[in-house]
């Protein structure tokens, strides 16, 4: 599979170059909320405070809370210009899927089917791209978009005539009733103590298994390879010790289902809090043979940046690592790790595949500078 096209909507920058450069200067936008802790504390966060999340939009008219309503906004943030690109090339409808927050039933969340309506109700005529008879939500939090992408492998090798699937991550902490619960867990930041920041952002790909679409930049293309998914018996809240195993699994699988190429990223849903710390550690110390040594230097988390976006977690260090790859313009590997609250762990090899140059009968070099790629 090949990314053809990107969107992200974040706290710190919409426009991932520049989110890029904004973490390597280690900017956030985190400041006391209106939200507050169980003991009625004012809590640090991270939202996309710009002139568009100020005032929801009248047309989001339904009685909802104020997070249902960001989520419908932040999908139309991102979606918007994706879809309206995505007309341009695209000879058919796409299928969406879409990764969503965890359910946590006592917090009466929008259900997956009214959120979709409401986020193609509040696109208006860029709507009609999506094949919305074919939206598909994946409701495990911050592992939900590398699960995503297992289930556009297999559409795609239903060959059914599918080339271009939609997927994507939404979410945000904007719920008093979330923040009191993390707050009694001693899961929010405080001062000298683990924790993490309470963010919300989006992230869309385009995802294809026909080259011709694929986005292409500095003469070649970002491969998305095969996800490796498990479970980890000792999530938060059951009974046993997280021992990293689920994530190992799933790293282990992600490594064999890619090229032998120099892992020289590693992107991780690292938040803040110790348990996915020791879980990171834990499971990459067991691959150094194919990650090498120096692992620690090589991993990023955006999360002490913009806050913990849940489950946009992955999208966005797609997009992220995907910029890098084009950038960089060399063979190389990088890895995406992501940990759900609840069991479920991914992992994610992305791949710069340097495009094949052409030759004409007399053995030139007929490569283009220009084509459709290159225009988008």
């Amino acid at each position: 599979m090949y990314i053809a096209d990107l969107e992200i909507c974040t706290a710190l920058s919409n426009d991932v170059a520049e989110l890029q450069e904004k973490i390597r200067a280690n900017e956030n936008e985190f400041c006391l909320s209106s939200y507050y802790g169980h003991l009625g504390q004012e809590v640090h966060m991270s939202l996309c405070e710009s002139d568009l999340f100020r005032s929801i939009d009248p047309k989001i008219n339904f009685n909802r809370c104020h997070r249902d309503k960001t989520l419908i906004q932040m999908a139309e943030k991102s979606l918007s210009p994706l879809l309206t690109r995505f007309k341009q090339y695209s000879p058919s409808l796409a299928p969406m899927i879409l990764a969503l927050p965890e359910q946590v039933p006592s917090h009466n969340p929008l259900t997956p089917d009214q959120l979709a309506s409401s986020i193609k109700q509040h696109l208006g005529d860029i709507a009609e791209m999506i094949h919305w008879n074919q939206f598909m939500p994946v409701t495990i939090g911050r592992a939900g978009v590398l699960a995503t992408l297992n289930l556009a492998q297999k559409l795609f090798q239903q060959n059914n005539g599918i080339e271009l699937i939609i997927v994507g991550g939404l979410d945000s902490y904007r719920h008093s009733a979330v923040l009191s619960d993390l707050s009694k867990q001693q899961r929010i930041a405080m001062i000298g103590s683990s924790g993490f920041i309470a963010g919300e952002g989006a992230g869309f790909l385009v995802i294809t298994n026909n080259k011709k679409y694929a986005l292409k930049a500095n003469q070649g293309y970002v491969q998305v390879h095969p996800p490796g998914l498990a479970v980890e018996q000792g999530y938060l809240g059951s009974q046993e010790p997280n021992l990293a195993q689920g994530l190992t699994s799933a790293i282990r699988t992600a490594l064999d289902n890619s090229p032998e190429l120099p892992v020289n990223q590693i992107y991780s849903s690292m938040n803040g809090e110790t348990i996915w710390y020791e879980e990171h550690i834990a499971s990459t110390l067991r691959h150094r043979h194919q990650l090498g040594d120096n692992i620690a230097e090589k991993t990023h988390s955006s999360a002490y940046n913009i806050g913990d976006i849940g489950s946009a977690s992955g999208a966005l260090a797609i997009a992220l690592s995907a910029h890098k790859l084009f950038s960089d313009a060399k063979p190389q590997r990088h890895l995406i790790t992501t940990s759900s609250d609840k069991n479920q762990r991914s992992a994610i090899c992305l791949s710069f595949e340097p495009a094949a140059a052409k030759t004409d009968a007399h053995g030139s070099n007929t490569e283009s500078a220009c084509n459709e790629q290159d225009d988008r």
